[in-house]
């Protein structure tokens, strides 16, 4: 049973997101609960990790569960934040980026899952956007100041572009050598 925790974590976070969704949209004055939420779900990440890691917790399912909890969770606060601010174009594009980096990187995990019969797990600069992807998103969450929103988006949008090309070029093309030709 403890070896199911991380997946329960997993779970837990999932259905962490339609509460911040609901939350968020409450209205501003309600943005720090929303950033509750938000800081709540991605500390069941990292506790599921470090439990699954430590204690060797590790599960197919968790391997599954955790990053597609992690990717809904980030969907969720990136849609928010662009129907907030569907003014402005940068959203939009930050919204379309984090759709082809999720794309590509979901697409590269199956070609490496069905050559190389293997999960890509998470590594260190996947981490690090994670915690930029989260750092940013959690001023922006409740900040409404638009020059420093502007400036965090576009900070946002080199994360998302930087961890693409490090997936693709470190993972892809250097852990696992796949090549698109021969």
């Amino acid at each position: 049973m403890k070896k199911q925790i991380p997946n329960i974590l997993s779970a837990i976070r999932l259905a962490m997101i339609p509460i911040f969704i609901y939350v968020f949209f409450l209205g501003t004055d309600k943005r720090l609960l929303a950033l509750l939420v938000f800081a709540l779900a991605s500390s069941t990440d990292i506790l599921d990790g470090y439990l699954a890691r430590r204690y060797n917790w590790v599960t197919p399912l968790g391997k599954l569960l955790d990053p597609i909890a992690d990717k809904l969770m980030q969907a969720a606060v990136i849609l928010c934040l662009t129907i907030e601010n569907s003014n402005n174009i940068l959203f939009i594009w930050i919204a379309i980026l984090f759709i082809i980096k999720e794309t590509a990187m979901a697409v590269g995990s199956l070609i490496v899952i069905r050559k190389k019969h293997d999960i890509a797990v998470s590594n260190w600069y996947g981490k690090a956007a994670t915690v930029a992807f989260f750092c940013i998103t959690a001023v922006l969450i409740n900040s409404q100041n638009t020059t420093l929103n502007l400036f965090l988006g576009v900070l946002l949008a080199l994360v998302l572009v930087t961890a693409l090309l490090l997936y693709y070029f470190r993972v892809f093309r250097g852990v696992y050598g796949i090549k698109w030709r021969k």
